[in-house]
């Protein structure tokens, strides 16, 4: 019943060329209220907040939910086969490659999405207790550790049942 799981990828934005095109297009710098914002913001955050200046120069920085498609992840994990077909079924849509390992009965995949995709399977993965919860409660902390805290607005709860472990439910309904 073992279950690991790691950040392996995360986007690499070509800043230089993205806010020259759009400072030229737009006439204003997208990026010049991250800049002034005093948090430091990751790759991933300062370019949906750069999309979000697109629409409104005077958007503050945030993960835009309804830009969170542009950024994409991969996670590599470790799981029971058995487990880990559950963790893919809910990792529904994004790309993986799947391989057994020289341990009988544990699976290796990665798994590539974009941050809404991993947003809302993690919501999905914390319901379903067992492994499956576990393995969603690190997706999500392998997030929030590099500051992509996406489910911040969602209603939080301690497992009654497997401590160390939490219910997260979106509050949009």
């Amino acid at each position: 019943m073992r279950v690991d799981a790691f950040l392996i990828q995360q986007p690499s934005v070509a800043f230089g060329p993205f806010l020259s095109l759009t400072r030229e297009a737009m006439g204003y710098s997208v990026v010049a209220k991250c800049d002034s914002s005093g948090r430091q913001l990751n790759d991933a955050e300062r370019f949906v907040s750069c999309l979000e200046a697109l629409r409104d120069p005077n958007a503050i920085p945030a993960l835009w939910p309804h830009l969170l498609n542009h950024v994409s992840f991969s996670v590599a994990m470790i799981a029971d086969d058995r487990d880990m077909i559950e963790i893919l079924e809910l990792a529904s849509g994004m790309h993986f490659v799947r391989a057994e390992t020289r341990a009988r009965g544990i699976d290796l995949a990665v798994i590539t999405g974009t941050l809404a995709q991993w947003r809302d399977a993690a919501k999905n993965g914390t319901q379903q207790g067992g492994v499956v919860q576990v393995a969603f409660c690190k997706v999500i902390d392998l997030f929030v550790q590099v500051g992509l805290n996406v489910w911040k607005d969602f209603n939080w709860k301690p497992d009654s049942v497997n401590k160390g472990l939490f219910l997260i439910e979106d509050k949009r309904g």
